[in-house]
């Protein structure tokens, strides 16, 4: 009897470590190094507005950089390719150029920052990143379990004026970014 007690506790003690080491989710494996980086193009066009000028076809691309050591800081940083046709290229800029996502410290103490997205989210996080010319967005970064990253990206504005441009507009657009070693291409 004593010896399946033991046996007992023995695979009660196995069993509870086994569940707190799967518990446990490491997101290195998220992590961006060299030139490695997330890529990804907008959304279809239901899930974007006013990021894109009047009559640009629908092809903006973000690359994101991730350190996730960093999600309570400085988690990455978000490049793309719009140098040539986006809101900024009169200045012969980029919408983003390597613009570092700033986490928000205070939403760490908010309810939600405990947010749960849906089935096949790791983690998910928010962060402030400035633009090269639309002022800071709002970027929400929602690490997924097959390794593909989802950021959704709000760019607040005041009520814009009857016919104003999309440059002037409030904005959204969601981005399904993929892991590539070699980066983005731009």
């Amino acid at each position: 009897m004593r010896a399946r007690a033991s046996r007992l506790s023995l695979f009660a003690a196995l069993a509870l470590a086994a569940g707190s080491t799967l518990g446990c989710r490491s997101l290195e494996r998220y992590d961006t190094t060299g030139s490695a980086a997330y890529c990804g193009s907008l959304g279809a066009p239901t899930f974007q507005e006013g990021f894109l000028p009047d009559g640009v076809p629908p092809g903006l691309a973000m690359s994101l950089k991730l350190t996730t050591a960093n999600l309570t800081s400085q988690p990455g940083t978000l490049s793309s390719d719009d140098a040539a046709t986006g809101f900024c290229s009169g200045e012969g800029r980029a919408l983003f150029e390597e613009a570092p996502l700033r986490a928000i410290p205070e939403m760490f103490h908010d309810s939600l920052s405990q947010l749960e997205f849906g089935e096949g989210h790791v983690q998910d996080f928010f962060a402030w990143v400035d633009s090269s010319c639309q002022g800071t967005m709002l970027a929400v970064v929602s690490l997924l379990t097959n390794g593909a990253v989802e950021m959704r990206l709000m760019k607040p504005a005041a009520l814009p004026p009857p016919n104003a441009g999309a440059d002037q507009k409030p904005g959204f657009a969601l981005f399904y970014m993929d892991k590539s070693d070699t980066g983005c291409g731009f």
